[in-house]
Order: structure tokens, then C-alpha cells, then sequence
């Protein structure tokens, strides 16, 4: 693997994980900025801006807003307030994440019709298409862009065509936490209805804020309520329109997230998908020479979760930190102890990439 210049601080650890990733200096200034009212018409003329942002990052010419939330909150604001109680709703499972929207989607009482997936396996057309044949009237359906805990990705503009083929009215709602950003993600072409993003991934920020891409079928389908409904969407969609907050803003954290967006727009969202698309497969040529295997069926570029003929990947990951100083995730659920996972996304380097590589083969185990 060529090495090029690591964005990484040599005094502080090298930050691989799938979320958050390091955030580079120019978001922590920008956060650092002075703090400014939120009702004020400096900040709707930078929330206006951000907005609009926004739209490129998701690729829509449709609505977008922000909330104070992780991106757990923001699928389940997304599901608050697209279906209600008695919906049936399509949610493969394919991991710890998409699990929860099967699990929260009780919660909401509506009819969970779940397609289970063994974890690192991809979701084949087939399977659901059978699904979505089986059921006459079809809300909508959730779909995990990226699995976070086992890195897998599927084609979801082949699935969101079938959708709109056998369920027009259906409402597409995609998780797509660890993919807008990252690699290619078209919200108005592909058909989507509602996605969504969290700060702390291909933003390159602190954790606390999400960002929603929504169709205007989506819109006119949200009931109004009364803002103190505060998962309800609408109420920050109306907002968004007079280039608003509904609640009280986290202005500094959305300065760091415009920071981040204007680095994506001068850099080109193609070229970002082509340099992650480019990390990912020379982390994973390098890995499979040295005798690793990659864990899921069919990995995203955002991530690479995989295995080491090695006893203990437990031990592995703390000896990669505190040896090396090189901080990656574990496996989660069933997972935890069996594989680890690297993130793509972000300012990673290929040199960060070639210090994990160095680091892997623990001949002393």
C-alpha cells in the first residue's frame, strides 16, 4: 500500500473507529466560533446556508433539517413520524442496529414485518421481493444502508425500485448513518423518502446532532402536532422552511457540521466516494495478504469489519491500543470477541491504514 500524509497527531491516538471518527481541527474551530442567539437573523442566515448544504450532501432538491439526537434517535424520529400504529412495515434485520428498528417499531405498535438476516450476510433481492409479495397493503419499508456492526452494505437503489414497483404508495425510510457522505447515496433518484445522517461519521464532528433528507410525499403524510412533540418531524420541517429551529439550537454544534459540509462540497462528494472506495479495498488486499478475512458477505466502503487467525481478538484490539496506539471497534451482539472493525470514513489516510497493517500481525500471540 502507497503511503500518503496522515491527517493523525502523532501525541494522540490514531481514532479507527466506525463512529465517532477524529475530528479534524478546522470543525473544532469552527465549533470555538462565538456563540450567537438562535432566534436572530445572523443564525437564519446560517442555518439557510447549512440547509442547502445539506441538500447536496443527500443529493435532493427536497427538504432537510437537523435535531439534537444520535443517529439511534434520528431512525426513530424518522419512524415516529412516517408510520402509526397498525402499519405494516417491512425492517430486514441484518444486525444490531437495523435489530432496533425492529425493536423500537414495536414499541410504536406498528405491524413489524421483519425479514431476518444472519449478521454479515447481504439481503438478497429475492427475499424481498417474497416479502413485499406477501403483503397487501404495505406502509413502508426500512433499510439499513450500511449495518454499522458487521459492515454490511446492499444495493439500495436496486431495492428501492422493486419497493416502488410492487408498493408505489410504500414509504422508503433508509438508515443511512454510515453511507451518506461516504460512498454513493442519491435520496431523489433512487426513489427515498426519508434518510438520515449522524454527526459523528462522515460529518466529522462530536456526536449530538443528525441530519434528515424528506420527500415531500413524506411531508404531506406527517401529521401536525404541537411542538412540544419534539420527535415529530414536521415540526422541525415547517421550521427549516423560514430557515428556522423549532427548539432551542445547538448552534455551536451545527457550526462544526457547516464546517464539515463545506469541506465535502470543495472537495467533490465523487471524489470522496472514489477515495474511501480506494482505502477500503487496499486496507482489505493488504489484510487478506497477511492471512485476515474480511467478515461480511458484501462490505461497504465505510467499513471493514473482519477476523485474524489469532485466539483473541479481545486481547488484539487492546494491544493495538495500548501498544500501537491505534483505536478500533470490537464486534458487537454475538460478534463481540470474534471480529473487529476499522472505519474508512472521514480524513483516514492510507498511512493510517499501513500503521494498522504493521500493527495487525501479533506474532506473539
Amino acid at each position: 500500500m502507497q503511503k500518503e500524509k496522515s491527517f493523525h497527531k502523532p501525541h494522540h491516538k490514531l481514532l479507527l473507529t466506525p463512529g465517532p471518527v477524529a475530528v479534524p481541527d478546522f470543525v473544532l474551530e469552527a465549533i470555538a466560533q462565538p456563540v450567537i442567539p438562535h432566534r436572530s437573523e445572523a443564525f437564519y442566515s446560517f442555518y439557510g446556508q447549512l440547509l442547502e448544504d445539506l441538500k447536496y450532501l443527500f443529493q435532493t432538491q427536497q427538504y432537510t433539517c437537523c435535531m439534537v439526537g444520535t443517529g439511534t434517535q434520528a431512525v426513530e424520529a424518522g419512524m415516529y413520524s412516517l408510520f402509526h400504529p397498525g402499519d405494516r412495515v417491512v425492517i430486514p434485520s441484518m444486525g444490531k442496529f437495523s435489530q432496533r428498528w425492529v425493536e423500537y417499531g414495536k414499541i410504536l405498535d406498528i405491524e413489524v414485518e421483519e425479514i431476518p438476516v444472519e449478521w454479515g450476510r447481504g439481503l438478497p433481492i429475492e427475499v424481498l421481493e417474497s416479502k413485499l409479495k406477501q403483503i397487501p397493503q404495505c406502509a413502508g419499508v426500512i433499510l439499513t444502508h450500511c449495518e454499522t456492526s458487521t459492515g454490511v452494505g446492499i444495493d439500495l437503489e436496486t431495492k428501492a425500485s422493486l419497493i416502488r414497483q410492487l408498493h408505489p404508495d410504500a414509504l422508503i425510510l433508509v438508515d443511512s448513518i454510515t453511507s451518506v457522505g461516504v460512498i454513493p447515496f442519491y435520496f431523489d433518484a433512487w426513489g427515498i423518502d426519508c434518510a438520515v445522517v449522524a454527526s459523528q461519521k462522515a460529518l466529522m464532528n462530536p456526536a449530538g446532532v443528525c441530519a434528515f433528507a424528506v420527500s415531500d410525499r413524506a411531508y404531506q403524510k406527517m401529521p401536525k402536532t404541537p411542538l412540544a412533540d419534539s420527535r415529530n418531524l414536521r415540526n422541525y420541517l415547517d421550521s427549516a422552511v423560514s430557515r428556522s429551529y423549532p427548539y432551542t439550537a445547538p448552534c455551536q454544534l451545527l457550526y462544526g457540521i457547516q464546517a464539515a459540509l463545506t469541506h465535502i462540497r470543495n472537495t467533490s462528494l465523487p471524489q470522496i466516494w472514489n477515495r474511501t472506495h480506494l482505502l477500503a479495498q487496499q486496507f482489505r488486499n493488504g489484510l487478506i495478504q497477511m492471512g485476515g478475512e474480511i467478515f461480511s458477505e458484501n462490505p461497504a466502503d465505510s467499513l471493514t469489519a473482519f477476523g485474524l487467525p489469532i485466539h483473541s481478538m479481545t486481547e488484539a484490539k487492546d494491544v493495538l491500543e495500548e501498544k500501537y496506539g491505534i483505536v478500533v471497534s470490537g464486534g458487537q451482539g454475538h460478534l463481540k470477541g470474534e471480529i473487529l472493525r476499522v472505519s474508512h470514513m472521514g480524513l483516514t489516510s492510507r498511512d493510517d491504514m499501513y500503521a494498522l497493517l504493521e500493527a495487525l500481525p501479533f506474532h506473539s500471540f
